[in-house]
C-alpha cells in the first residue's frame, strides 16, 4: 500500500475525528510515546534533553515527549517559548502534568543546560506567518546548539506543503524529524529534505486513508522488478529511439541512448541531427541511423541536445503524431514552451507521453519566473499536466511525478550528486528503455525516476551521468533478486563444477 501524504485539511479532518473517537489529548500521548521511542533509537539514555515548547498543540506534543523521556531515564529541561501558555486544553494539561513532576520550566532557552539533544516543539503545521520575535530566537537556539536536532512533525516554520520556509524566514533545521499520522509534502520537496534531515513517520496507531499524494517506494513498481522470463530475446525488449545531437550536444543524446541500453531496452537507435556518428566507440551496441523510421519505433526520447533549427522541430512533430511512446526532455521542452501548435499537439495527443522539466524549463512552459515553481512545486508540477495532458516529472529536490489526474507521487530518493550535466538526459533514456519493454505507463516512469536517485543516495558529488543508469541497472537486478526470494523463495540452485569424472 502507498504511503499517503496528508494536506492540512486532511490533518486537521482526521485529528478531529480520533479526538472524538479516543477522546480528548489521547493522540498527543501517543504522539509524545512515539517521539520519545524515536529519540530514544537515536540517542539511548542517558543524555541531557531540552525540549523547546510553543504555545500550540505542536508544544503539547513537546510536554508529554518530556514526560515519556524522562519516565526512560533522560534528564529532561523544558522550555516554554517567552512564557507563552498553551491554547488548547489536551496543550494545557500536558504542561499540568509536567509541572506536577516538580520540574522547572524555562521561559528562554538560552538559560537552559548544556543538552546533547533539543527537541523542537515550537510550531507545527497550523504556522501562516513566519517566525518572529522570541519564536525566531528560539529556532536560532534550537540551531546552533552542538547537539543532536530533532523536530516533531515538522520543522517549526517550515511550509507542510510546499517546502518552502513561511515568508521565506528559515527557522528550525533539524537532522532527524517524527511526522505524525502521515509525511507531509513539505517534508520531501524543495527545502523540506535539507531541514528535516531523517524522516520517521509514524499513524499514531489509526488508519491513515489513501489519498492522491503518495511517497514513492519501490512496492509502486513492483512489476518492473519482477525477473525476466528466460525463453525471451532483443525482439521481446523493444525498439527506443534517441532523436537529439544538435551542433556540439552529441553527448546528450549518447548519454540517453546508453542509458536505454542499460536499463533493458533490446535495441536503442540515435538520430543525430547535426553531427555525423557511425559508431559509439564506448558502447558499439548502438546504432547510428540517418534517420530513423519512427513507425517501427516502441518508445522515442526526443530532446538531449535537440537544437531549435527547422529539422528539429519538424521531427518533433512526426514524433508527436506518431503511436510511440514518447519522452520528451530538454530542448524539446523549450520548443513546448515557445510554440502553441507544438502544445496543441501535445494535448492532444493519445499515446503515452511523459515531460521531463527541471525547474527552469518547467517556468517557460506556465510562462512563470522560476520562483513561483519552487514556490509550490506539487501545485506548480498539477499545473503542468493539466496544461499538457502528459505524466510530468518535475525535477528537483524530492522530484514530483504527476498525472492530469492529480495523482501525484514524490521521489525520496536522490542526492546533489545528480546535480551535474547530463544527469536528465539519462533519466530520459531510462523511462525510454521502460516503455519499450512495454512495462505500463506509470510503472516505467517512477521506476526509472526511483532507480535514478537511489543510486547516488548518500552521496554529495563524484559521479558523471554516464555511471547512473549501470549503476541503476545493478540497483535493479537487486531488487529483481529480492523480488524472487519473496514470490518464489525456492533458491537457485548452485552449479559447483566438477573437475573430475566421478
Amino acid at each position: 500500500m502507498s504511503v499517503s501524504l496528508l494536506q492540512i485539511p486532511q490533518l486537521r479532518e482526521l485529528e478531529e475525528k480520533y479526538a472524538r473517537i479516543l477522546g480528548p489529548g489521547v493522540l498527543m500521548e501517543r504522539a509524545g510515546k512515539a517521539a520519545a521511542e524515536f529519540i530514544s533509537d537515536l540517542y539511548p539514555a542517558p543524555a541531557r534533553v531540552t525540549v523547546v515548547c510553543g504555545p500550540g498543540n505542536n508544544g503539547g506534543d513537546g510536554y508529554r515527549t518530556a514526560i515519556e523521556l524522562l519516565n526512560k531515564e533522560y534528564d529532561v529541561n523544558v522550555v516554554q517559548v517567552a512564557g507563552k501558555a498553551p491554547k488548547s486544553e489536551e496543550a494545557k494539561a500536558a504542561l499540568a502534568e509536567w509541572e506536577k513532576l516538580g520540574r522547572t520550566v524555562y521561559t528562554d532557552p538560552y538559560d537552559t543546560p548544556k543538552a546533547d539533544i533539543v527537541v523542537d516543539a515550537i510550531f507545527g503545521i497550523g504556522l501562516e506567518r513566519p517566525l518572529k520575535d522570541e519564536f525566531l530566537d528560539a529556532a536560532m537556539w534550537f540551531n546552533e546548539r552542538r547537539a543532536l536536532h530533532v523536530s516533531l512533525d515538522i520543522p517549526s516554520g517550515l511550509n507542510s506543503e510546499t517546502g518552502t520556509w513561511v515568508g521565506d524566514r528559515a527557522g528550525c533545521k533539524a537532522d532527524a524529524t517524527i511526522s505524525f499520522l502521515s509525511g507531509k509534502v513539505g517534508l520531501f520537496t524543495g527545502l523540506g529534505p535539507d531541514a528535516c534531515g531523517r524522516v520517521k513517520m509514524d499513524n499514531l496507531g489509526i488508519s491513515i486513508p489513501l489519498t492522491k499524494i503518495s511517497l514513492l517506494e519501490v512496492k509502486d513498481f513492483k512489476h518492473v522488478c519482477a525477473p525476466r522470463l528466460k525463453n525471451t530475446s532483443k525482439a521481446d525488449y523493444g525498439r527506443l529511439g534517441i532523436i537529439g545531437g544538435g551542433k556540439g550536444t552529441v553527448g546528450a543524446a549518447l548519454i540517453a541512448a546508453r542509458s536505454g541500453l542499460y536499463m533493458g531496452a533490446g535495441r536503442v537507435y540515435v538520430e543525430l541531427l547535426e553531427e555525423d556518428m557511425k559508431l559509439d566507440p564506448f558502447c558499439p551496441e548502438l546504432m547510428f541511423p540517418v534517420k530513423i523510421n519512427i513507425d517501427e519505433m516502441d518508445a522515442i526520447v526526443i530532446g538531449p541536445g535537440l537544437g531549435f533549427t527547422d529539422q528539429a522541430k519538424q521531427r518533433f512533430i512526426e514524433c508527436l503524431k506518431s503511436k510511440a511512446a514518447l519522452v520528451i526532455d530538454g530542448d524539446a521542452l523549450t520548443m513546448i514552451a515557445q510554440d502553441e501548435e507544438i502544445l496543441s499537439l501535445v494535448t492532444h495527443r493519445f499515446a503515452h507521453t511523459v515531460l521531463t522539466p527541471h525547474a527552469a524549463e518547467a517556468a517557460r512552459i506556465l510562462r512563470l519566473p522560476v520562483e513561483e515553481i519552487n514556490k509550490d512545486r506539487l501545485s506548480r508540477a498539477l499545473d503542468l499536466g493539466i496544461l499538457t495532458g502528459a505524466v510530468n516529472v518535475l525535477k528537483g529536490a524530492g522530484t514530483i511525478v504527476t498525472q492530469r489526474s492529480s495523482v501525484s507521487w514524490i521521489n525520496p530518493t536522490g542526492s546533489p550528486a545528480l546535480a551535474t550535466a547530463g544527469s536528465g538526459d539519462a533519466l530520459s533514456g531510462m523511462i525510454g528503455a521502460m516503455f519499450a519493454q512495454h512495462f505500463e505507463l506509470m510503472d516505467c516512469v517512477l521506476s526509472a525516476v526511483y532507480l535514478h536517485g537511489a543510486v547516488v543516495d548518500g552521496l554529495n558529488s563524484g559521479i558523471l551521468a554516464g555511471d547512473i543508469a549501470p549503476l541503476a541497472s545493478t540497483c535493479l537486478e537487486e531488487l529483481r533478486d529480492s523480488y524472487q526470494r519473496h514470490f518464489h523463495p525456492l533458491k537457485a540452485e548452485e552449479r559447483a563444477i566438477e573437475w573430475e569424472d566421478s
